[in-house]
């Protein structure tokens, strides 16, 4: 099953479904690449806090993966964050 994540808000929930659907509780996670409960919560509950070195340690031991890839155009066009700047144009602009 592939998730797109576009924000780190999503991200926490769909590492806990990973984490939950082994079985493990966070300390179990967390034994078994060295972190602590509290952190693996931080990680699933503020996943903008966690490295990537991290990230991807947690998703390694969950036998899950980051995969990167470019949005089609029509998610582009239709995503508000993508949207330009207005902007006055100045002579700099030509350069």
């Amino acid at each position: 099953m592939a998730d797109t994540i576009r924000t780190s808000g999503q991200l926490g929930p769909i590492l806990k479904r990973l984490r939950k659907a082994k079985g493990w509780s966070q300390l179990e996670l967390g034994k078994k690449i060295g972190l602590s409960q509290e952190r693996i919560s931080v990680i699933e509950n503020h996943p903008e806090r966690v490295s990537i070195d991290q990230l991807l340690t947690v998703l390694m031991t969950l036998d899950a993966e980051l995969q990167v890839e470019q949005r089609s155009q029509i998610s582009a066009d239709a995503s508000p964050l993508l949207a330009p700047a207005s902007r006055s144009t100045t002579s700099r602009d030509s350069w």
